[in-house]
């Protein structure tokens, strides 16, 4: 089975500057803007809570673009589902025995996993986003380096 590409700035994967640089100006060209990053109107007010606050935890990351609506709507109504369903089975502790009602939250789980995937919202994603910056900002800040690629001091 093939593994879906990645961001360049989530790989770890060794490449050139030419590669990183080329990428990077391709996934910044197809990011769009990020200046409307709103929940859409369909959501109701927890979904939009849900929303707005994956939407600030993520903002710092830079991302997030304007087409990432879609997958942060489809994540706030997942997590808002299993939460409605966690609060009818802890009100009565019977309805584990409910098919229908587990099948939903398997459904929404699932759903909920796939969004984590897309947005980097797992703990692993975000360890590997912080060590990809962290690996860059050492690069940046390591001053032998900055005169090998024929930087000043």
């Amino acid at each position: 089975m093939v593994r879906p590409s990645k961001s360049v700035k989530t790989m770890s994967k060794n490449l050139t500057k030419e590669e990183i640089a080329i990428r990077t100006q391709t996934e910044d060209k197809l990011k769009g803007a990020a200046d409307e990053i709103l929940p859409p109107t369909h959501l109701n007010a927890r979904q939009k809570k849900i929303f707005n606050f994956i939407v600030k935890e993520l903002q710092a990351s830079g991302i997030l673009g304007n087409l990432d609506i879609y997958i942060l709507s489809t994540c706030a109504v997942a997590i808002d589902r299993v939460q409605q369903i966690e609060r009818i089975i802890n009100r009565d502790i019977e309805r584990l025995l409910d098919r229908n009602l587990l099948s939903a939250k398997d459904k929404y789980s699932k759903e909920f996993f796939r969004c984590c995937n897309e947005l980097s919202l797992s703990p692993q994603s975000r360890a590997k986003l912080g060590n990809i910056n962290f690996q860059v900002r050492v690069e940046e800040d390591d001053q032998l380096l900055k005169v090998l690629r024929g930087g000043k001091k």
